[in-house]
C-alpha cells in the first residue's frame, strides 16, 4: 500500500497536469478565434486607398489618411504567491497556495519542499497594475536597471487619451502661437506680429465592422502690430471604409476646403489688400474588387469650387463669380499583384468642367474636359517602405476656340520610409493642371514636390523638416514667364507631459517670376500645443 507521501505526490502531479491541459486548451482557443477574426475581410480600407485613387480632388489632392491595424490584447501574466504572502497579496489577484493548500497532517519538511516558487514583487506590481489598469498594454518592456530605476516611459503614455463619444474616440489639439512675419516684394517691406490660433481633431470610429474617420483643421489669425494679409485657412475630411464582401470593399468621401490666395498666385489681383477666398467642396465614393491576383477600382468624383471677392485698397472689391465652377468626374484603375510588395497598375481618368458663367468677364468660354493616362506601381512594403510612383500623359481641351489646349507629361508618386525607429521620410510629387481667368491665357501644367523630415531626438522631443518645390508653367498665346516657388521650414515640439507642449517654429519662402517682381517671407514663431 502507497504511503501518505506517495498519495499526496500523485495528487500535486494530477492537479499540475490538468492545470497544463486546461492552459494548452485556452490557447489553442485564443488562436483560433484570432485567425477567424483575421480572415474574415479580406478587403481592407488599406487596399481602397492605396489600390483606387489619391483622394477626392480631380489634380493633385492627397491621398486619404492610413488606417491603423488593430492588435491582439495579449494574455495576462500569471501571478504566483506562496503561502506565506496570502495575508499581503492583492486580493483581486488568485493565489496559487490557496488553490493547492497543504494536508495539516503532513510533515512540515514536506510541505516545504511542495510549495511553489515565490514570484518576486516586480511581477506582483506589474500584474496589480494590469488588473488595476483595466487593460493589458505593452508586454514587451525593457529590461530595468539593476537598482530598479525607471529608464524612460512606455508610449501607451506619451499619447493623450482622447475623448470617448459612445462608439467614437475624439483627439483634439488646440495650438495658439505669436508670429513674426517679414515680407519683401517689388523693393517694399512688410513687417507683422500676428497670433495664429489652430484647432485640429481627428474623430474615429470603434466599430467590429467598417469604419468612418473625420479629421478637421481650422486656423485663424488676428494681426497684433504691423500690416498684413490675414490668412485664415478651415478644412474637414471623413472618409467611410466599407468592408461589403470579402473580395469587395467601398469608400465614401466627403470634404470641405477654405483658404484665401496669395498675391503671387496666378489669378491674384494687382494691389488687392485681401485676396479672394477660395472655397471647395467634395465628394467621391469607390468601389474595389479583387479577382485572384488582379484588383479593379471604380471611382466617381465631383467638386464645387466657389471664389469670393477681392479687396481693393481704395475700399473697392473685384467680383470672383465668373471662376465658380463645378467639376465631375470618373476614374478606373486595374492592378496586379506580383507580390504582396510589388503591384503595376493603369490608370485612366475623365473629368468634365462646367463654370457657372458660360462667359467670363474677359469674353471666353472656359469650361473643359480633362482626360488623363498612367502608368505605375505600388510598393507596398509595411511599416519600413510604402508608397507609388506613377508616369503619364494629362490633356485638358478647351472649348473656346481662341485658347490652346493644354497637354502635360505627369509623375506623381507619394513614399513614406522609415530607415530607423524614430525616423520617417514622407515625400509627395504631383503633376496638375491650373485654370485661368487672364484673357488670352489658357492656364498653367504645376509640378509640386515636398519632402518632411520627421525625428524623434529624445521621448519628449521632436523635430520636423519640410521642404517644397513648385514649378509653374504657363500655356497660352499671351502667357507670362514661368514660376517657380521653394520653401522650407523647421519645427520642434517638447512635450511637457501628454497634454501640453511647447511648439517652435521658422520658415522662409522665396518665389521668383521673370518680369515680375520676386516675393521673399521669412516667419518665425513660439507657442504651446494642448493635446486632450
Amino acid at each position: 500500500m502507497k504511503s501518505n507521501r506517495d498519495r499526496k505526490a500523485a495528487l500535486a502531479s494530477g492537479v499540475a497536469l490538468a492545470a497544463i491541459m486546461l492552459l494548452a486548451g485556452s490557447v489553442s482557443a485564443a488562436q483560433a478565434q484570432s485567425a477567424s477574426r483575421s480572415s474574415l475581410y479580406d478587403i481592407t480600407s488599406a487596399d481602397i486607398r492605396g489600390t483606387t485613387d489619391e483622394g477626392t480632388g480631380f489634380q493633385n489632392a492627397d491621398s486619404y489618411a492610413s488606417s491603423a491595424d488593430n492588435a491582439a490584447t495579449p494574455t495576462p501574466r500569471p501571478l504566483l504567491t506562496s503561502g506565506d504572502d496570502s495575508e499581503q497579496a492583492d486580493p483581486l489577484v488568485p493565489s496559487y497556495a490557496a488553490t493547492v493548500a497543504p494536508d495539516p497532517d503532513a510533515a512540515p519538511d514536506v510541505v516545504a519542499e511542495e510549495e511553489p516558487a515565490r514570484a518576486t514583487s516586480v511581477d506582483a506590481a506589474a500584474a496589480r497594475q494590469d488588473l488595476e489598469d483595466g487593460r493589458y498594454g505593452r508586454q514587451n518592456l525593457p529590461i530595468s536597471t539593476v537598482d530598479g530605476i525607471e529608464t524612460g516611459t512606455t508610449p501607451e503614455e506619451d499619447l493623450a487619451p482622447g475623448i470617448r463619444l459612445s462608439t467614437f474616440l475624439l483627439r483634439p489639439t488646440l495650438t495658439e502661437k505669436i508670429v513674426h512675419e517679414s515680407e519683401s516684394y517689388g523693393g517694399a517691406t512688410f513687417d507683422r506680429t500676428f497670433s495664429e490660433t489652430t484647432l485640429e481633431g481627428t474623430l474615429e470610429s470603434d466599430w467590429s465592422r467598417h469604419k468612418l474617420t473625420v479629421t478637421g483643421e481650422g486656423s485663424y489669425q488676428a494681426n497684433i502690430s504691423g500690416e498684413g494679409q490675414e490668412e485664415p485657412t478651415a478644412s474637414v475630411d471623413a472618409v467611410l471604409d466599407l468592408d461589403l464582401t470579402e473580395t469587395l470593399g467601398g469608400q465614401l468621401a466627403a470634404g470641405y476646403d477654405f483658404y484665401r490666395e496669395d498675391r503671387t498666385d496666378p489669378n491674384a489681383i494687382a494691389n488687392a489688400t485681401a485676396q479672394s477666398g477660395v472655397h471647395t467642396l467634395s465628394a467621391s465614393a469607390a468601389l474595389t474588387k479583387r479577382l485572384g491576383s488582379i484588383r479593379g477600382t471604380a471611382t466617381a468624383e465631383v467638386s464645387k469650387v466657389l471664389y469670393g471677392d477681392a479687396e481693393l485698397a481704395g475700399g473697392g472689391v473685384i467680383s470672383g463669380d465668373d471662376r465658380d465652377a463645378l467639376t465631375t468626374g470618373v476614374r478606373g484603375r486595374i492592378g496586379y499583384e506580383v507580390s504582396p510588395a510589388l503591384i503595376p497598375f493603369l490608370e485612366a481618368s475623365l473629368a468634365r468642367t462646367e463654370y457657372d458663367q458660360e462667359i467670363d468677364s474677359s469674353g471666353f468660354k472656359r469650361s473643359s474636359s480633362t482626360y488623363g493616362l498612367r502608368a505605375g506601381v505600388e510598393l507596398p512594403l509595411g511599416e519600413k517602405l510604402s508608397g507609388e510612383i506613377s508616369a503619364g500623359y494629362l490633356t485638358r481641351d478647351i472649348e473656346d476656340a481662341g485658347l490652346e489646349d493644354i497637354d502635360a507629361f505627369t509623375i506623381d508618386g507619394s513614399l513614406r520610409w522609415s530607415p530607423m525607429r524614430g525616423t520617417t521620410l514622407t515625400a509627395n510629387l504631383n503633376t496638375a493642371i491650373e485654370a485661368s481667368t487672364t484673357a488670352g491665357e489658357s492656364g498653367s501644367v504645376v509640378h509640386l514636390l515636398s519632402v518632411e523630415l520627421e525625428r524623434q531626438l529624445r521621448d519628449t522631443v521632436v523635430a520636423r523638416l519640410t521642404g517644397t518645390a513648385a514649378l509653374r508653367n504657363y500655356e497660352g498665346a499671351s502667357a507670362p514667364d514661368d514660376q517657380t516657388r521653394l520653401g522650407l521650414r523647421g519645427e520642434l515640439d517638447w512635450s511637457l507631459n501628454r497634454y501640453l507642449s511647447l511648439v517652435a517654429d521658422a520658415g522662409y519662402e522665396k518665389t521668383t517670376q521673370g518680369g515680375v517682381p520676386d516675393s521673399d517671407t521669412a516667419r518665425i514663431g513660439l507657442g504651446l500645443r494642448v493635446r486632450r
